[in-house]
């Protein structure tokens, strides 16, 4: 049986509270310096040695920033440590945000053709309803990015950076989701008055040149071609 938080309990919970005789100093200490802070052990600290068997050189460290990339930051670094060694190259890095693009591009197109598909079933159903909640967004895995590679292949972060949107990720994503849903409306619409495969098709493109325009505006065009020049660790370019 479920019992509701009761105007007695909460004066329980304080007079337990008021009776720790450390309360006042550890309150202000944490809201002052942070949980973190308060909680660390300076002995813990001292005994911490560095010192491993087996060291692996991991070179600059890439940085996700505030994005749900994590997946593909992870995978991608397994190529640097193979590329850095082989082309005697220093830090250098694929783009993640060229894969992002792709990826994004390729969730919306999934999330279209999964509007089509149930376009028959109730619009509050659970399977649509699971559908629309979130059209897209940054997360993802391992097979996922293989699939973008094989298809659009990678390209140095130097011809593709990252851009705000696609370090601060949640604002696009926002916008590309509301856009995916008033997408989902008009092609239930077009399905309900039995469109042609080929009208919701002509849609749907329409759509995703809307979304590509979205997507170049806030991470940039992938490049079609580009010239990479770079020099080594011995010197020659």
């Amino acid at each position: 049986m479920t019992k509701n938080i009761t105007m007695q309990n909460i004066e329980q919970y304080s007079q337990q509270l008021r009776e720790e005789n450390e309360k006042h100093p550890l309150m202000n200490a944490v809201i002052k310096n942070g949980i973190d802070a308060v909680a660390e052990q300076p002995e813990a600290v001292v005994a911490m040695n560095h010192v491993f068997s087996e060291e692996i050189k991991t070179g600059r460290v890439s940085n996700q920033k505030q994005s749900g990339r994590c997946w593909m930051f992870a995978a991608l670094n397994t190529f640097h440590h193979k590329i850095n060694p082989l082309f005697k190259l220093k830090d250098f890095e694929l783009s993640q945000n060229y894969t992002n693009f792709w990826d994004k591009f390729e969730k919306a197109n999934f999330f279209l053709e999964s509007v089509i598909t149930t376009a028959e079933e109730p619009l509050n159903g659970r399977l649509v309803s699971w559908i629309l909640a979130t059209p897209q967004q940054d997360g993802g895995q391992w097979d996922m990015l293989v699939s973008l590679i094989n298809k659009y292949g990678v390209v140095p972060k130097q011809v593709m950076p990252e851009t705000f949107q696609s370090e601060t990720s949640a604002r696009l994503n926002s916008l590309l989701n509301t856009k995916l849903r008033e997408a989902a409306v008009k092609l239930r619409a077009l399905c309900q008055k039995r469109a042609s495969e080929k009208d919701l098709q002509q849609a749907k493109e329409a759509i995703l040149s809307d979304v590509y325009k979205i997507l170049s505006y806030s991470l940039g065009e992938p490049p079609k071609t580009f010239d990479f020049e770079y020099r080594d660790t011995d010197g020659v370019s």
